[in-house]
C-alpha cells in the first residue's frame, strides 16, 4: 500500500472503533448513566458528604461513607482533587480524606456500570468491591502512618454559599430521593442488559419511567429539575467528547500496531477460532506475552502504567478492552483489573496536586499504597477468584 493508503486505513479504523463503541454502549449504558450522574450533583450536596467525613465524626461511619463516595459523586481524578483539598483542609481526618481521594474516581457509578457493561459483569463487581476495600485499608495505613492529628487541628466548618450563608440540605422524604435514584437504576440495568430483547425490555421500562415522571412532576420542584439538567449535560458535554476522542485513538494505535505485524488494519484476522479486525487485536498481540497471564509482572506493570498514565473519565474501559485486547481475550483478568483500579484514581499530573496539598512523604506513601494495592487485588482476582 502506497503511504496515502496507509493513512486512509489508519483513519478509517480509527473511525470503525469508534463508531463501534457509539453503536454498542450509547444509548442503553452512557445516556441513562449521564442522567444519574447529573442527579446525583443536583440532590446530593458537597455539604452531606464534608458532614459525614469530617473529625467529629465517628470512625467507623467516616471510612465506611469514604470508601463507597465515588458511587455517589461521579467524578474522575481530575475532578476529585479540590473536594480532596477542601475536606482535607477543613478538617477531615488524613484516613477518611485519603480514602475519598481513592474511591472517588474509582467506583463512579459511570465507570462501574460501562466496566460491567462494556467488559464483563464480574470484572465490573470486582472492580466495586476491590475498590470499597482498597479505600478502607489505603485510608487507614494512611492514618496509623502518619496519624490524624494534624488533619483533624482545623475545626471543620460548614459549607457556605457565595454570599456567606450556611448550606443546609434539601428537605426531602428519602423515599423520594431513593426512588429518584433507583428508577433510574433500574432503567439502566434493563436497557444495559444483553440478556433481554427490546420486546421483553419495554414492558419493563414503561413503569418505570411512569413512576420517574410522577416523581419529578409532584416531588421536585422547577429548579431542581432544571439543575438536574444542567449538571447532567455538564458530565455529557465533558466527558462524552474525550471519551469519543479517545476511543478513536485507540483505533489510530491499533492500525499502527497492526500495520507493524504486517497487517492491513481493516483485515480479517482469526484468532482462538474467532475473526476480527485486525486494528481491534493488534495491540493486544504485541502485549499478549506480558498481560496475557496474570502474574506479579503482569498485575504490577498493569498498576504501574495505570498510575502513570492520564486517563479521562471510562476511557480506561475501551483502553483495557480495544488496547489491550481484554474483550478479545488477550489480557487476562489480573491485570486488567490492576488497571482499572490504579488507572482511574493516578496520573502524574494528579500526584503533583495531592503532593501540593499533603506533602511529599504523605503523597509517595498513597501513590505507593494504591500500586502495591491494585497489584495484590489484581493476583486475587486472577488466580483465586476467576
Amino acid at each position: 500500500m502506497t503511504p496515502v493508503e496507509l493513512l486512509v486505513q489508519i483513519l478509517r479504523a480509527g473511525i470503525d472503533e469508534t463508531l463501534s463503541y457509539l453503536t454498542l454502549h450509547v444509548i442503553t449504558c452512557l445516556v441513562p448513566a449521564f442522567f444519574i450522574a447529573g442527579g446525583i450533583s443536583a440532590v446530593l450536596s458537597d455539604h452531606f458528604v464534608k458532614k459525614y467525613l469530617s473529625a467529629e465524626a465517628p470512625k467507623l461511619q467516616a471510612y465506611s461513607i469514604a470508601s463507597v463516595s465515588g458511587i455517589a459523586l461521579a467524578v474522575c481524578s481530575c475532578t476529585i482533587l479540590p473536594m480532596f483539598a477542601g475536606l482535607y483542609k477543613k478538617g477531615a481526618g488524613i484516613g477518611p480524606a485519603t480514602a475519598f481521594l481513592f474511591s472517588g474516581p474509582a467506583i463512579n457509578v459511570l465507570a462501574v456500570v460501562f466496566t460491567a457493561s462494556a467488559l464483563s459483569l464480574p470484572l465490573g463487581g470486582a472492580r466495586a468491591f476491590f475498590a470499597v476495600t482498597m479505600a478502607g485499608a489505603i485510608g487507614l495505613t494512611m492514618a496509623f502512618v502518619f496519624g490524624s492529628s494534624e488533619a483533624e487541628s482545623t475545626e471543620a466548618q460548614p459549607a457556605m454559599t457565595d454570599g456567606g450563608e450556611v448550606v443546609t440540605e434539601r428537605q426531602r422524604p428519602l423515599w423520594v430521593t431513593g426512588g429518584f435514584f433507583g428508577t433510574q437504576v433500574a432503567i439502566l440495568l434493563i436497557a444495559a442488559t444483553g440478556l433481554l430483547t427490546w420486546a421483553v425490555k419495554a414492558p419493563l421500562l414503561a413503569p418505570l419511567f411512569a413512576l420517574l415522571g410522577y416523581l419529578l412532576w409532584a416531588k421536585f420542584d422547577r429548579g431542581t429539575i432544571d439543575e438536574w439538567l444542567q449538571e447532567t449535560w455538564f458530565f455529557t458535554r465533558t466527558i462524552f467528547p474525550l471519551l469519543i476522542a479517545g476511543t478513536f485513538v485507540i483505533g489510530l494505535i491499533g492500525a499502527i500496531a497492526a500495520i507493524a505485524q504486517n497487517m492491513g488494519p481493516l483485515e480479517m484476522i482469526t484468532r482462538g477460532g474467532e475473526t476480527f479486525v485486525a486494528h481491534k487485536v493488534a495491540p493486544g498481540l504485541l502485549t499478549q506475552n506480558i498481560f496475557g497471564e496474570t502474574t506479579v509482572l503482569s498485575t504490577g506493570l498493569g498498576s504501574v502504567i495505570g498510575a502513570i498514565l492520564y486517563m479521562p473519565t471510562l476511557l480506561e474501559v475501551p483502553i483495557i478492552g480495544s488496547l489491550f485486547g481484554y474483550t478479545n481475550g488477550l489480557m487476562a483478568e489480573g491485570p486488567a483489573l490492576a488497571l482499572l483500579l490504579a488507572g482511574p484514581s493516578l496520573s502524574l499530573p494528579n500526584m503533583l496536586v495531592i503532593w501540593k496539598t499533603m506533602g511529599a512523604k504523605r503523597t509517595a506513601l498513597y501513590v505507593s499504597l494504591v500500586a502495591v494495592a491494585a497489584t495484590i487485588a489484581g493476583l486475587l482476582w486472577g488466580l483465586v477468584l476467576v
